[in-house]
């Protein structure tokens, strides 16, 4: 997650703040429409077990799979 700096003005820093709630909120809300989010969550558990992506290969296809049918269930 990124990391909003410490030395703002405390309105610049709240401002950053919600933005940064809005945009994660958009992720969730999107992941969560598309009906992956039990996949998703299998992707952030393996990348926390690993600490590597390449180790993680077959969630993040899963995820991708899920994902790609997703969409083609929306057309």
């Amino acid at each position: 997650m990124c990391e909003i700096p410490e030395n703002l003005p405390t309105h610049e820093r709240k401002l950053k703040e919600e933005k940064l709630e809005e945009e994660e909120d958009l992720v969730d809300k999107l992941i969560n429409k598309s009906g992956c989010s039990n996949e998703h969550y299998l992707v952030q558990e393996c990348m926390v077990e690993h600490q590597d992506w390449r180790k993680c290969q077959q969630a993040l296809k899963t995820f991708q799979t899920c994902l790609n049918n997703a969409k083609k269930n929306e057309n």
